[in-house]
C-alpha cells in the first residue's frame, strides 16, 4: 500500500508530466534568410500555417517524419526523436526549418509562418539598439473588441517603430483574431511596410490577448490605428507623436 506522502508524489509527477506535454502557437516572422527552429514532441502533430498550399516540401529525413500538406500549411508528426532540416517552396518564396524534438520542453502546436520583408524579419530588439520607449493611453470599443494602446518602442538604429496593445473580448462568445483587421494609416494610405501580431488564435470571452503593430522604415507620428472586425470599422487618431 502506498501512503499519502507517496500518493502526492506520484501526483505531482504525473501532473508535471502532463503540463510538459502540452504544446503551444507562436508566430514567426520571416524572409527566407535564416532557418527556423521547430520543436515537435512523438506522438503529437505540429501545424506549419503560411496561409497557402506549399507546392513543394523537402524533408532531410523523410524516414523519421510524416509529412502531409493540408489546404493551407502542413502537418508534421515525428516517429523518431531525430532531427533534420525542412524546406518549403510555394509562390516562389523558400522557407526554411529544422526540426528537433522538445526534449521536455515545450513543443510547437501551431506555427503561424508569415512572410515579411527581410528587414521586418529581424529580431524586433537587441542588447545593441538603442530603444525609445513611450507610454500610450488610446482607447477604442468596437463591437466585442474592446483595445488599449498600451507603448510605442521606437528602434532607430533598425528604423523601426512598434505599437503594443492589448485587445479585450467583452463578447459573450470566443473572438477569432484572424477575423480581426488592424493596420496603421497616414492619410488615407496605409504604411508601407507593417504587420500586425496577436499573441493567440482565438480569445474566450472576458479573456486578453496583447499584440504588436510592427513598422519598418517609418516614424508612427501622427499616424491613425484602423480596426476592422464584422464589417464595423473604427479609428484611433494620432496614435503616436
Amino acid at each position: 500500500m502506498l501512503n499519502s506522502s507517496a500518493f502526492l508524489l506520484f501526483g505531482l509527477l504525473t501532473m508535471f508530466s502532463a503540463v510538459a506535454s502540452i504544446g503551444e502557437k507562436r508566430t514567426i516572422l520571416t524572409s527566407g534568410d535564416k532557418v527556423q527552429t521547430i520543436r515537435y514532441q512523438q506522438g503529437q502533430s505540429t501545424v506549419l500555417y503560411f496561409g497557402m498550399k506549399p507546392e513543394t516540401v523537402i524533408c532531410g529525413n523523410k524516414n523519421y517524419f510524416h509529412i502531409d500538406k493540408i489546404k493551407e500549411g502542413i502537418t508534421i508528426q515525428g516517429v523518431s526523436n531525430q532531427s533534420t532540416n525542412l524546406t518549403v517552396l510555394s509562390q516562389g518564396k523558400h522557407y526554411l526549418f529544422y526540426l528537433t524534438p522538445a526534449n521536455g520542453g515545450r513543443p510547437d502546436t501551431f506555427v503561424d509562418v508569415r512572410w515579411v520583408p527581410e528587414s521586418e524579419a529581424q529580431p524586433v530588439s537587441s542588447e545593441k539598439a538603442k530603444q525609445v520607449v513611450r507610454e500610450l493611453s488610446g482607447h477604442l470599443s468596437l463591437g466585442a473588441i474592446d483595445l488599449r494602446l498600451l507603448q510605442e518602442i521606437t528602434i532607430e538604429s533598425a528604423k523601426r517603430s512598434i505599437l503594443e496593445f492589448e485587445l479585450k473580448n467583452t463578447g459573450k462568445t470566443p473572438l477569432k483574431v484572424s477575423d480581426v483587421e488592424i493596420q496603421g494609416l497616414k492619410g488615407k494610405h496605409a504604411l508601407s511596410h507593417q504587420v500586425s501580431v496577436i499573441e493567440i488564435d482565438e480569445v474566450k470571452p472576458g479573456g486578453l490577448s496583447r499584440g504588436r503593430l510592427i513598422v519598418t522604415g517609418e516614424r508612427l507620428n501622427g499616424a491613425a490605428l484602423v480596426i476592422k472586425y464584422q464589417g464595423k470599422t473604427g479609428k484611433l487618431q494620432g496614435v503616436a507623436y
